[in-house]
Order: structure tokens, then C-alpha cells, then sequence
């Protein structure tokens, strides 16, 4: 056995031979792949095929449309009064294979991509897009576009809190309105039955005149027929 570099040529022969049967043994394993829907008999090689690559793109266009829906948000954040109809929305996240929440809530109000934003910065996320990039072959270069840094959700964090101060400031004010406006119909309420108890005492009053000057007449009627009758 010649011996090269310390290393016996039949053995690194024989090492080459063993490297190419299990690799041929990967190459042609059953593989089922999500992105296609579809199982094939090459292993995980099917992820370079034209037509796996062609609707991981499609798939990942769809997938970025909604990524920078979300992440106009960091610049502009919005918080709304929650409501259950649209704001206990679910995403589902490829890279992942779950969904996520879309939106941060709670009883009162609901600050809209948060649960999103929140999920994109998360350790789990990047270790899934990693594996997610790995086992299909997707362009690497387009791989931060589905990520969030640190550095970006602490901006995000800083401005929903003023958001969330603003909205509550905004809300004690319309509530304050709301009283005011609410102590000024009753006490115009209270005017309107207090000037209908007016009218009505002045017009039981002149019917009390009226039947004590009735009651006059009558008894000197009648004092007058009494005297003329025994006369």
C-alpha cells in the first residue's frame, strides 16, 4: 500500500468510495417538500429543480408583501380601540410553519402588526428562517428581508408607548366631553320640568281663584233667596 501524505492511498480511496454512496444514498431518498406539495425520490436535491425554485419565489414574493405591510408600522405605529372582529387575527409564518398573532391586544385597544413585528425579532423566527433558507436553496441575499433586528424592535417598543400615552390621552378627553355633555342635557332637562311644574302651579292656582269666586257668588245666592223668602 503506497502511502501518501501519511495517509494510506487504498483507505483514501476507499473513504472517497463511502463519501460518494452516502451521499448518492441522501440524493435519492424519499423527500416530501411543503413548498411543492408534492413527494420526490431525489432527496433534498429537489430544492435545486427549476420548479421548486420557481414556486419558492412566488411563495416568498407573497410572503415579503406581507413582511412590509408589517414593517411600515415601525415607522408610523398605530394604536386602535380593540375590537374582536378584526384585531384577534392570525399570520402564518413559512419560515415557521405556525401562526402567529398579528396584532398586540388586549380588553381595551389593540396595536395593529405588533404580534407580528414581535414574532419577526424572536430567536425562534431566525432559527427557523435559517433552516427554513438551508433546506430550500432560497436566495440568500433576500433572507434579512424576513428578519427583524434588536436594535429596530426597541425603537418599535420606545414608539408604541408613546402611542399607547396618546391614545389614553385622547380617551380621558373624549370622556370628559362625554360627562360634560351628559350634565348639560340634564340640566336642561331638569330647566324644561322645572318650568313645566311653574306652568302647572300657576294654572292650578287661577282654577283655585276662580272656584273660590264660584263659591262667593253661590252663598250670596243663596243668603238672598233665604232673606226674600222670610221676609
Amino acid at each position: 500500500r503506497a502511502i501518501v501524505g501519511g495517509v494510506p492511498v487504498m483507505a483514501s480511496r476507499m473513504g472517497k468510495k463511502a463519501r460518494k454512496k452516502r451521499n448518492g444514498a441522501g440524493a435519492g431518498a424519499v423527500f416530501y417538500c411543503e413548498i411543492c406539495r408534492q413527494t420526490s425520490f431525489r432527496g433534498r436535491s429537489h430544492a435545486y429543480g427549476l420548479k421548486h425554485q420557481e414556486r419558492l419565489g412566488a411563495l416568498l414574493g407573497r410572503f415579503l408583501q406581507k413582511v412590509e405591510d408589517a414593517q411600515q408600522f415601525l415607522k408610523e405605529v398605530k394604536v386602535e380601540k380593540y375590537d374582536f372582529t378584526e384585531h384577534e387575527q392570525n399570520f402564518w409564518c413559512y419560515c415557521c410553519k405556525r401562526e402567529v398573532k398579528k396584532h398586540i391586544t388586549n380588553e381595551s385597544l389593540a396595536v395593529l402588526y405588533g404580534g407580528l413585528l414581535e414574532h419577526f425579532v424572536s430567536s425562534e423566527h431566525l432559527k427557523q428562517t435559517n433552516t427554513f433558507w438551508w433546506e430550500n436553496k432560497a436566495d440568500i441575499k433576500l433572507k434579512d428581508k424576513f428578519l427583524l433586528s434588536g436594535d429596530g424592535y426597541e425603537k418599535f417598543k420606545v414608539a408604541v408607548a408613546k402611542a399607547v400615552e396618546n391614545y389614553e390621552e385622547k380617551e380621558d378627553e373624549y370622556i370628559k366631553q362625554e360627562a360634560e355633555y351628559i350634565r348639560e342635557v340634564e340640566r336642561r332637562r331638569q330647566e324644561v320640568v322645572q318650568a313645566g311644574f311653574e306652568v302647572g302651579f300657576t294654572w292650578m292656582s287661577l282654577n283655585s281663584i276662580h272656584g273660590n269666586c264660584c263659591i262667593l257668588h253661590l252663598l250670596i245666592y243663596v243668603l238672598r233667596n233665604y232673606s226674600e223668602r222670610h221676609k
